[in-house]
Formats: C-alpha cells, structure tokens, sequence
C-alpha cells in the first residue's frame, strides 16, 4: 500500500507559455508549408491565394489575423472569417472599449460571404444598438451557430423576435437574455443545442420550443427563472438525447415525457419528477440540495421505479435519505426497487445529512450489477445517532448480500474517522472480487499520513480484505494517481 506524500512539483515553464509557444510554433509550421518552405519540396502547398483565403476563413478569428500578422501574403485574409470567436478567452486580454472596437472593425470590414459562427461575451450595455447590427449582419450570412454570453451586463439584453425566425441557426447559446419568442415560430427548424442561462423562461415558451424544433438533441437550462412547471414533450423528437436543468430554483414539478432521451443532469432542491415512460437512461446526475428537514420521501421514491435502467448514477446524501428505512403504509420497512443495470455509482456526502453506512449499503443491495462505486466524503462527518448504534450496526454485521461484481471503489476526503473505517471494512468485506481500493485525503490538506502510520492501516486494512487479490492504496488529495475516474461529474 503506497501513502505518498505531497510533493511540489516545478516545471521550467508555466503550462500556458507552454501552450502558447506551442501554438506559435503551429502557427509558422502551417506558414513555412504553404509558401513552400518545407525541407521537402514534394510536400509544399503551393495552393492559389483564393483557396488559401477559403481555408483560412474556417480558422477562428483570433488565429486568423495572427496569421496574417506573420505572413504579409495573408494578412487580409481574416476578412473572410467565417468563425468571429470573441469569447471569453478574448474577453480576458482586452477592456470593454478596446474589445467593442475590435469586434465593430471586424463586422465593418468583413466582406466574406458567409459567417459560421459568432461567439461574445462583455457587456452590452449602452451599445445594444451596435449589437443588433452585428447580429443582422450574422443573419445575412447564414449563421449556424449563435453564442451571446452577456453575463457582465447590468440588465438582461433583449433579443429581437426577428433573430427567432433565423433558419440556418444549429446551435443557440444565450446567457443573461431576454428572449420574445412567438407562439407560432416559424424558425429555428434545424436547432439542435439550445443553452440558456440566467434567462426568464415560461412553460409557454418551453412547450413552443419542443414543438418546433424537431432536431433538437441537446437542451441545457441554467439559472432559468419563473419556470414552476417545466414540460418536455418531445415524444415527436427523434434525436432528443441530452436534458440539463441546473439552479432553476422555481422549478416545482418536471414532466418528461421524450422516449430517446438517454442522459438526464439536475441541480437544485427535490422536486417532483414525472415520466410518461420508463427510460432507458445511459447517464444521470441527481445533484439535490442538502434539505433543512429530512428529505420529501414521496418525492424520491417515485423516481427509483422511473430511472431504475440507469447505467451511471451521480448523486447526493439527500437522495439516500429520501429511501432510508421508515413506517411505510403503517409498517417500517424498506422501499422496494432495483437498479439492474447500473454499473457506476457516485454519492456525494454534504450537508447536515442523517445518512450513513446503513443507508448506502441498503441502497448497494439493490444494484447487482454495479462495479466502480465513487464515495466523496470531503468536509462531511457522519454523525450516527443512538439509533446505528443500537440498531443499524448490528443489522449490518449480518448483512446478507455480498457485491459480486463491484471491482474498484474510491473514497475522496477520507479522514480515517471511526465511522469512515467501518465504511471501508464493510466494502473490503462484503467485496469478494475487488481489485482496487483507493483513498484520497480531504482537499484542505490537514490529513498527513507518514510511514509508521502507513505501515499500521495497512496491516488494519489488509486484514480486512474478502479478496485476496485487492490492491489497497492511499493517495493526497493534489496528487491522485488512479487512473479511474466517475464518468458523471457533480456540476456541467
């Protein structure tokens, strides 16, 4: 078992400068070609300057005009620039002035046809006039993919209906807007990724959206307020695959009723969820809230009979709670489900939870095919009351079910608390084929494990293996060598 400690690692260069000097070096690698300077002269592209200026007008504009700084042969051809990339990357080397000059000249003088992309992100305020040039610009060339980050603004940017009825737009991104969609839309037909953030939606304009955008295969809402009830009705919806619904506080109840849809991600409070169908999910995360109170029971149990065919479960401690043992139609007892083919799962420990090891094992029992289980307890202690100890505790030493299939279990923010090491010996016990265990100390650092203490939890922790074969190894928190990893992270 190895216990290494933190070592400062120091490089000659900072991965940017790397980056950058790399990116340079690509840069005049791609120049010294087309104008023949290669060392083999079979291999020089000495192409004609009006498919050079073709090429070059697919490249993001920032790359663009660095060419054209290097090389006098190309220096207008970022004219043509299909891809008008003033993102956030942008945004960070220049002011709010020089960034609006720049981005003005660019639309003054761009005498391309056709422009791909646009991508902003500043704040409008004051020059709404000048954007919505920009955009009409955009439209009279046939823009396909749309992305306003306008976050820094002091209020929402108000997006003229007249960008709603665009047909050539597949990707829409928009962020601290305020859209007018009408209710008999006409465009966006060939949509396929919608992301909204921090934008006023209503069920109105959500139900519109599904009903007319048919090729819709991805749907992100953040911080979308004034939404109680979100609908997605996209039973006619053949590529609908992806459904993210994040900080969306006044959401109370999501009606899903979308066949093909294969991965599901929610942050927020419980709320009611209802399925017109039972889906086939590759890939769901449950970020709930730490509740106040216990969590709505009711409302957790009738999502285990709807997702029970999810492969990947990322999770919280208030999902756990919701199906703890309790009095049940005026009997205590366990909740009946099964989640059988779920192979990854990930449980983060937050809050002030009632959870424990009771809980997750309960909750395990019902998941026979699992295989890597991901627990991270960092800045949580579990705090088991009178009821573990006279109850639960001796009703896990006879646990009856053993994970036959589970194969690789890591613990993040593991403390070597009391009730942290009976987790650990409940799982080196109860998994008879495990091959890897791997702990990793809590993020601030205050956990050090030196080798005279190595050397005891490894006796301690190998004595407790059911399989003979498991590799046990504890890692700091900086420096986590394992090369497996949850598939579903806690945020997007």
């Amino acid at each position: 078992m190895a216990a290494p400690k933190r070592e400062n690692q120091t490089l000659s260069q900072s991965p940017q400068k790397r980056t950058k000097k790399l990116h340079h070096h690509h840069q005049y690698h791609l120049i010294s070609h087309i104008n023949g300077v290669s060392s083999n002269p079979n291999r020089s592209l000495n192409l004609p300057d009006d498919v050079l200026d073709r090429i070059f007008s697919f490249l993001p504009i920032k790359q663009a005009v660095e060419i054209g700084v290097l090389s006098t042969r190309f220096k207008k051809s970022w004219l043509f620039n299909r891809n008008l990339f003033f993102d956030r990357e942008f945004a960070r080397t220049h002011d709010r002035d020089e960034y609006i000059k720049i981005v003005n000249r660019v639309f003054d003088s761009h005498v391309g046809s056709r422009i791909q992309g646009l991508r902003l992100c500043f704040d409008p305020t004051s020059v709404e006039d000048m954007v919505e040039r920009w955009l009409k610009i955009c439209v009279e060339k046939g823009i396909e993919e749309l992305d306003l980050d306008f976050y820094q603004g002091t209020e929402a940017f108000k997006l003229s209906s007249q960008f709603m009825v665009v047909e050539s737009i597949t990707t829409l991104k928009l962020a601290y807007c305020e859209v007018d969609l009408p209710s008999n839309l006409k465009g966006l037909s060939f949509l396929t990724t919608l992301m909204l953030k921090k934008v006023d939606l209503t069920t109105k304009v959500i139900e519109t959206l599904f009903h007319h955008c048919l090729l819709l295969e991805i749907v992100d809402l953040w911080q979308c307020y004034k939404i109680r009830h979100l609908k997605v009705f996209a039973r006619d919806l053949k590529r609908f695959k992806v459904l993210k619904v994040g900080h969306c506080n006044d959401i109370l109840c999501i009606d899903i009723h979308a066949p093909t849809l294969r991965s599901i991600y929610y942050i927020g409070n419980v709320v009611k969820f209802q399925f017109a169908e039972v889906l086939h999910l590759d890939e769901l995360l449950l970020n709930f809230f730490p509740s106040r109170g216990l969590t709505k029971a009711s409302l957790v149990e009738n999502l285990v009979s709807d997702l029970s065919h999810a492969k990947v479960l990322t999770t919280t401690s208030a999902f756990l709670e919701g199906l703890t043992t309790r009095i049940r139609d005026g009997a205590f007892r366990d909740i009946k489900f099964c989640f059988w083919n779920l192979k990854e799962f990930q449980l983060f420990m937050e809050g002030t939870s009632y959870c424990n090891l009771f809980d997750i094992a309960s909750f395990l029992k019902n998941c026979p095919s699992l295989e890597n289980l991901f627990i991270d307890l960092d800045e949580f202690s579990f705090e088991c009351g009178l009821y573990w100890e006279l109850h639960q505790k001796q009703l896990l030493e006879y646990f009856p079910q053993f994970f036959t299939r589970l194969k690789f279990i890591k613990v993040k923010g593991f403390k070597f608390q009391r009730h942290e090491l009976e987790l650990v010996k409940f799982f080196l016990g109860k998994a008879i084929f495990l091959e890897t265990l791997v702990l990793i100390t809590p993020r601030n650092g205050r956990i050090r494990i030196y080798a005279p203490d190595a050397l005891i939890y490894n006796r301690l922790l190998f004595s407790w293996r059911a399989s003979p074969k498991a590799n046990i190894v504890i890692y700091d928190h900086y420096n986590d060598k394992s090369f497996v990893h949850p598939k579903v992270l806690k945020f997007w």
